[in-house]
């Protein structure tokens, strides 16, 4: 009887299939999502390359590829995928086993990614909620980029959006403190959740039946790291349009940083217990619905949600991490969900001042509508439910291509010359479509298209300025409330001239 020698490239190749539920066998190479990779141009192995390395059993070349930290997480290879293989979850989980075996590219893409990685989840282990001051300066004296945004980081300090005496007083930490250091502790270990096995399968969208949101409701509220500080905007004018369509928010008591970006491209485990701890509150606060106007939150909040459901194991982990088993009846919801579920008859009779001539971009980005199956919001390739909100107030949407291409999400620090050139090529589009503006319901998406897009008309010189809305600021102003109760004059491009000619 011949024994079979497993060899740590099997080993590495059946944890990834284990972690991702990919039958790599599958994968014919057809190309697709490289064709759709917003990034794959500065990639030394794109997707379809990185496939066929696992493929052929060639995984620590895949780990030790730079493509790895070029990555912006947009799911768009998944999403187009004919044979139904996560390609982002592969490169996730690549992430992150090149980091725990340390089989990694030294190239400084690497390091300025991984840097911010970092700097941002040992900020969340200590506070439980992200100090976006305090990340800046980890991250900086990491890189030595201590130029870097100092011009917005004033501005932002000047108007409220950071505040350094949180990070010295430790004023916006949570009390649960304890919890969020056993998370971490449990991150460390085994993640025993294998992920559903994929096989190939035609794919078809059904959208979700909306919910039912009725004025003088209370909805649950999760507003997320950056709606406290950099998008405080968001935050101001999310309450006044709730206020507006008579909606109550009630926050959760005691929520966390849902590990946004750098938890889920680095450690699997930290990703799904972080937002695990905030379901398992707002079930146990009673809540049904709870709005998440950050698409990255909701998304993270979303797909854990999933995973609760789907593993009595890991509700246990929770249980015995926070004392409170999740029941999974909250649902998370963003703010186009929230304004779809109420009756456009509803909408339409609070409209005082109708955005009669105002040609807007709706911009979705990424995590709104994908995975596709877990968000069921919108068609993932031409979602038009933003246009319909933005028709009912007077509006007039463009119809234009770029209106789910990624703006480089989260890597707005560590990669600005790739955030430049994907914004660029989102704005242009707009812009030759005969859009004024954005409109947006996602905080990194309005960052990157209105903070970084000073730097990014420099660079390119061919694009006009185009101010960047967010839903709720659009829907409010429409509702009769003033510009400066949504705080429209604290974005970077200025935003108030537009909208006070209508």
């Amino acid at each position: 009887m011949s024994i079979i020698k497993i060899t740590e490239t099997d080993a590495l190749k059946h944890r990834l299939e284990d972690l991702t539920g990919n039958d790599y066998n599958c994968c014919y190479q057809c190309g697709k999502c490289t064709a759709g990779c917003p990034a794959g141009a500065f990639m030394d192995n794109p997707p379809t390359r990185i496939m066929r390395l696992v493929q052929a059993g060639y995984v620590e070349d895949a780990l030790k590829s730079e493509a790895l930290w070029f990555c912006v997480g947009c799911m768009t290879c998944t999403a187009r995928c004919p044979q139904n293989i996560d390609i982002a979850g592969t490169m996730d989980a690549l992430r992150a086993l090149a980091l725990e075996k340390g089989l990694v590219s030294e190239t400084r893409a690497k390091k300025l990614v991984n840097a911010f990685h970092v700097s941002f989840l040992k900020n969340v282990r200590k506070h439980g909620r992200l100090e976006e001051l305090s990340l800046v300066n980890s991250y900086k004296l990491r890189t030595r980029s201590f130029l870097q945004d100092a011009e917005s980081g004033v501005k932002m300090i000047m108007s409220g959006k950071v505040k350094p005496l949180h990070s010295i007083t430790g004023k916006g930490g949570i009390k649960g403190k304890d919890q969020i250091a056993k998370i971490f502790e449990a991150s460390e270990k085994e993640f025993h959740h294998s992920a559903p096995k994929r096989r190939p399968i035609k794919k078809q969208f059904i959208a979700k039946t909306p919910f039912s949101i009725k004025p003088g409701m209370t909805i649950g509220y999760y507003p997320g790291c950056s709606l406290s500080g950099t998008a405080r905007e968001y935050d101001i004018s999310v309450k006044k349009m709730c206020s507006l369509l008579d909606l109550k928010l009630q926050e959760i008591e005691d929520w966390n940083c849902c590990g946004a970006t750098s938890a889920h491209a680095t450690n699997p485990k930290l990703a799904v217990l972080l937002p695990a701890r905030n379901q398992a509150l707002a079930d146990a606060q009673g809540l049904s619905l709870v709005l998440a106007p950050c698409a990255a939150c909701q998304n993270r909040q979303v797909t854990t949600r999933k995973a609760l459901m789907d593993s009595p194991e890991l509700c246990e982990e929770v249980y015995s991490i926070t004392g409170i088993k999740p029941t999974c009846n909250a649902e998370f919801i963003g703010v186009t969900q929230l304004l779809e579920a109420m009756d456009p008859a509803e909408i339409q009779k609070r409209v005082k001042k109708p955005l009669t001539g105002l040609s807007l971009a709706c911009y979705y980005g990424c995590l709104l509508v994908r995975p596709m199956d877990e968000m069921s919001f919108d068609d993932p390739e031409n979602p038009l439910k933003m246009e319909a909100i933005m028709t009912a107030i007077g509006a007039t949407p463009v119809d234009w291509a770029f209106k789910i291409e990624c703006c480089g999400a989260g890597l707005t620090l560590a990669q600005q010359p790739l955030v430049e050139e994907l914004t660029h090529s989102i704005a242009k589009n707009a812009a030759s479509n005969g859009a004024d503006a954005f409109v947006v319901a996602c905080p990194l998406c309005q960052a990157n298209l209105d903070m970084r897009q000073g730097s990014m008309r420099k660079r390119f010189g061919d694009i006009k300025a185009m101010p960047v809305y967010y839903i709720s600021e659009l829907v409010a102003l429409a509702c009769g409330a003033d510009p400066a109760e949504v705080a429209i004059g604290e974005h970077f491009v200025p935003a108030l001239d537009l909208v006070s000619k209508l």
